[in-house]
């Protein structure tokens, strides 16, 4: 077995405990600390040299030496605060009789011959090696955390941990603690880390795609606890207020208006423990937002280039050119200087602004600004209640006529609504060069805009148009009405109003011209239908008379069943429906709105109920015609004049004649009781039996020769009759009538 002298320089243990790691090279780290994702290095050395004691590197925040073995390390060396050097104890004998092992071992291991030696070996060296990387870890933990003053961290704590994830982790934010005691920000609050990826989407969501789902998911987070945002509205850009931007404008003063990149990076860096990406995210929005304006200037070599394609022109980021910034990795080496704006931004906006307020102009002192801005502000206020009404105006077109305005207008009234919503001119041209190739584009959409805007006064009446017209009723003999109707209407659908506005009055005169015709000829048939139902009112009203009469003569049950039940509801019915217009007879009669009487709601093809009614009358007629058969019969006629009362030889007289009027004038509740007493003391029962029917049943035809065989078959059915309706009323004399 290989053994270790204790006077000899013992080797590194950097083999086992830190086998990540390569010896001399540094290997980049990244720890979670208050809510932000720092990146750091880890160096393992076998000796401590002077140039790990300073962090020059951009962009790291921490430094964790690994010292292979126990040296010296002067305190003073350690030049800054956010480095770490751990270093073993002396190696113990323990330590050192494992190492003696484990190197035997594998001195043995190289000269087995057989694999089965040499698999017996590997696993007693696995276990050997276990035994060495605990003692190396304890041989750390009884070493020491040397850092710039004091020393802060206990290496029992930070090698107690299970891994050097969490080793690391422990002695990282130890260090960044103390480098940083007072952050200008604390994502830690959201309970989440913002890590390099989810800057760049807090930019993307600002100023490129805010409905992309890792956008909306980054500002949700982050943006109101980095101070780019309200509480209440957390993807709207709004950094007022913001602490980083307090920084950097006094930082911009203390250069006179004049500040290198490089300075402030390492100042936000250095100073308020901000990561290189955080620095650009503030830079950039600050460089949007700031007031007086400011613009960066970007290294002569640089390669940025914006959403276009092209360079930024002057080689200058301005507030106008943030949105076009593409997010990359590494961006931050392009910028050389933050500056206060030398040109004004007003006129480079100006080729937009002065197409939505005229008479804006160029300005060469920025104390001009403020009064041109204010107009325009108030233009854009108006250009979005503008856009506003047309939406609502398109909304009523769409339901009154069924369609849906073209893609294209309603994606250009989008635009302008982007537009109007700019809080100020910067915000327009920015908006502008984002979704437009030219200012000519939005000339275009402007223009559309107002002559959109004379919906405002046309929407009602041409709604009011197309629903008068829709509900227009022609009969055929109007066909050049018929026909004119069609015309107006096919000019009535979405594509045509929209861009043809300005037809509108020639298509409203072409409407009146078509009313004024149709409105005659609706007169002359109102006049005339109403006419037509004043009479068969009266007729109706005229025969109450004879609609009583046959409800009294149906009430005499010795008659017979009674006729024409249904007559009586179908009466009342016609009665309430056959009634004239109140206007007809001298009334006005308006067509406006609507193309029907307001009254009586008549449309051009209705007709008058006449054939109902003659039906009607027809049916009332043959009711009380059987009645008075039923009168007539010999029978009756034998006992009522047996009545002697004065009014029975008139009234047999009457029941005889062909004429129904005097009948119905006689037959009141007076001769209605007469009749029944004496049919009833004269046990008299009429019965009404299809007899006739059957017996036309039975010979559809009749020949001469047929005649006796008919008369004889007549004879039978009214025997056979007659002795069923007698064993129905045994105690009454039976009498038919014959139908």
């Amino acid at each position: 077995m290989a053994s270790i002298d204790p006077e000899s320089k013992p080797p590194g243990l950097h083999p086992r405990l830190f086998a990540q790691f390569t010896p001399g090279e540094a290997k980049p780290w990244r720890v979670a600390y208050r809510g932000i994702e720092y990146p750091g290095e880890v160096v393992l050395a076998d000796s401590w040299r002077a140039e790990l004691g300073e962090i020059s590197e951009e962009d790291v925040h921490f430094r964790i030496v690994l010292l292979s073995r126990h040296q010296e390390v002067p305190r003073e060396s350690i030049r800054d605060r956010r480095i770490a050097i751990c270093m073993p104890a002396e190696l113990t004998d323990k330590a050192k009789r494992i190492m003696g092992r484990y190197l035997a071992l594998k001195e043995r291991a190289e000269a087995c011959l057989t694999e089965a030696d040499r698999e017996s070996l590997r696993i007693r060296e696995g276990r050997i090696e276990r035994e060495l990387l605990r003692e190396e870890a304890l041989m750390y933990a009884a070493g020491s955390i040397l850092c710039q003053g004091a020393p802060t961290i206990d290496p029992a704590e930070a090698f107690s941990a299970p891994d050097n994830e969490k080793r690391l982790s422990l002695i990282a934010c130890a260090l960044l603690a103390a480098a940083y005691p007072a952050l200008p920000i604390d994502p830690s609050a959201v309970g989440k880390t913002i890590s390099y990826a989810d800057v760049g989407n807090v930019f993307k969501g600002f100023f490129h795609n805010p409905d992309a789902p890792e956008s909306k998911r980054a500002l949700g987070d982050f943006a109101v606890v980095l101070g780019l945002a309200k509480p209440d509205a957390p993807s709207r850009f709004d950094p007022s207020g913001c602490d980083v931007f307090q920084i950097i404008r006094d930082k911009l003063e203390q250069h006179r208006g004049d500040l290198p990149a490089r300075e402030l990076y390492r100042e936000l860096g250095d100073n308020y423990g901000l990561t290189n990406p955080l620095i650009t995210l503030y830079l950039l929005c600050f460089v949007r937002y700031a007031r007086p304006s400011v613009e960066l200037h970007l290294n002569p070599a640089h390669r940025l280039f914006l959403r276009s394609g092209e360079t930024p022109p002057g080689g200058r980021l301005t507030s106008a050119l943030i949105p076009q910034v593409w997010w990359t990795k590494g961006i931050e080496r392009a910028f050389d200087r933050l500056c206060y704006s030398r040109e004004p931004l007003w006129n480079l906006a100006l080729p937009y602004t002065s197409l939505i307020r005229e008479g804006l102009k160029p300005v060469t002192r920025p104390g001009e600004v403020e009064g041109q801005e204010r107009l325009l502000l108030e233009e854009l206020r108006g250009l979005g209640r503008s856009i506003d009404e047309i939406r609502v105006n398109l909304e009523l077109l769409s339901r009154g006529l069924g369609e849906t305005p073209d893609r294209g207008i309603l994606e250009s009234l989008e635009r302008l609504f982007r537009i109007a919503k700019a809080r100020d001119y910067l915000d327009v041209y920015t908006v502008a060069q984002d979704i437009y190739t030219s200012s000519q584009s939005l000339a275009d959409d402007l223009s559309l805009c107002r002559r959109l805007s004379g919906l405002r006064e046309i929407t009602p009446e041409l709604l009011g148009v197309k629903s008068y017209l829709d509900k227009v009723v022609l009969r055929r003999s109007d066909e050049e009405l018929a026909m004119d109707r069609v015309s107006i209407l096919g000019q009535l659908n979405m594509g045509n109003v929209l861009s043809n506005l300005h037809l509108w009055p020639s298509v409203r005169a072409m409407f009146d011209w078509f009313r004024s015709r149709y409105r005659r000829i609706y007169l002359a048939h109102h006049q005339e239908y109403h006419h037509q139902m004043a009479s068969l009112r009266a007729r109706l009203e005229k025969a109450e008379l004879e609609v009583n009469c046959l409800k009294r003569l149906n009430s005499i049950v010795e008659l017979g069943e009674p006729l024409g039940t249904e007559l009586f509801s179908e009466y009342a019915r016609l009665l309430e429906e056959v009634k004239p217009c109140s206007l007809w007879d001298g009334g006005e009669v308006s067509l406006e709105p609507e193309p029907t009487c307001a009254s009586c709601r008549l449309v051009l093809t209705q007709e008058p109920p006449t054939r109902e009614v003659d039906h009607f009358f027809s049916r009332l007629e043959r009711a009380l015609k059987q009645q008075q058969r039923r009168l007539s019969s010999e029978a009756i006629r034998q006992i009522l004049a047996q009545g002697g009362w004065e009014r029975v030889d008139q009234f047999i007289k009457i029941v005889q004649a062909s004429d129904l009027s005097p009948l119905v004038n006689v037959m009141d509740d007076e001769m209605v009781g007469f009749i029944r007493r004496l049919l009833v003391e004269a046990r008299v029962y009429t019965r009404a039996r299809p007899v006739l029917r059957e017996l036309a049943e039975r010979f559809p035809v009749i020949e001469e020769g047929q005649i006796d065989t008919v008369v004889s078959e007549f004879a039978s059915l009214l025997r056979k009759t007659f002795e069923e309706t007698r064993e129905e009323n045994l105690d009454k004399r039976v009498q038919l009538t014959l139908e």
